[in-house]
């Protein structure tokens, strides 16, 4: 996101704009990928100490995520059963998938709610904009195609945001383990400094 000068009739005016794709931030490598084996255990079967709890609790979290309708869940149940939607819905949800797993690619490694929240947006965004250009064509009303326009216009739009706020999300998340009496130690142990 960038503050720019207004233009046209709003010059002069701040205004807050999404960056255009030549203007976005690189991408972030991942720090460390999920393990996929097994959780270290005891030999009563618990959970072998924190560590291994924090990587179960992270395959248990990416799993349910895998699960959760994330287009069902924006609230939007009504049109989504409607009949001529139902295929365009569902390419939506199978583009979220898609979609998520590239990004979090190119962010780090994962994608935070706040993207993840505009990638399924963006993916209604879509797939109404091509049910509008069909429904558009097929009777021939020039009102139904400009809608299709708009909105795959701001699923554009999301999508750059999207991407925008995750690469930022994975380059302010701390790399490698991270020590909370680190800095007490260097103050108590180096004069005060840090």
């Amino acid at each position: 996101m960038a503050l720019r000068s207004g233009h046209g009739t709003g010059a002069g005016q701040p205004r807050v704009e999404v960056l255009p794709p030549n203007e976005l931030p690189a991408p972030v490598p991942a720090a460390l990928p999920v393990p996929d084996g097994p959780v270290a255990r005891r030999q009563n079967g618990t959970v072998a100490g924190s560590a291994a709890a924090r990587v179960l609790g992270r395959k248990g979290g990416l799993e349910k995520a895998k699960r959760v309708r994330l287009i069902d869940s924006l609230g939007l149940r009504k049109l989504a059963d409607d009949a001529t939607f139902r295929p365009y819905r569902d390419a939506a949800e199978e583009f979220v998938s898609h979609h998520l797993a590239e990004l979090a690619k190119q962010a780090g490694g994962s994608v935070g709610p706040a993207p993840s929240t505009m990638v399924a947006s963006a993916a209604l965004q879509l797939a109404a904009s091509r049910w509008a250009f069909d429904r558009g064509a097929a009777e021939n009303d020039a009102g139904l195609i400009k809608l299709g326009s708009s909105l795959a216009n701001d699923s554009r739009q999301n999508l750059l945001a999207a991407y925008e706020l995750a690469t930022r999300e994975a380059a302010a998340r701390p790399r490698g383990p991270v020590d909370p009496m680190a800095r007490i130690r260097a103050l108590a142990g180096g004069g005060g400094k840090a």
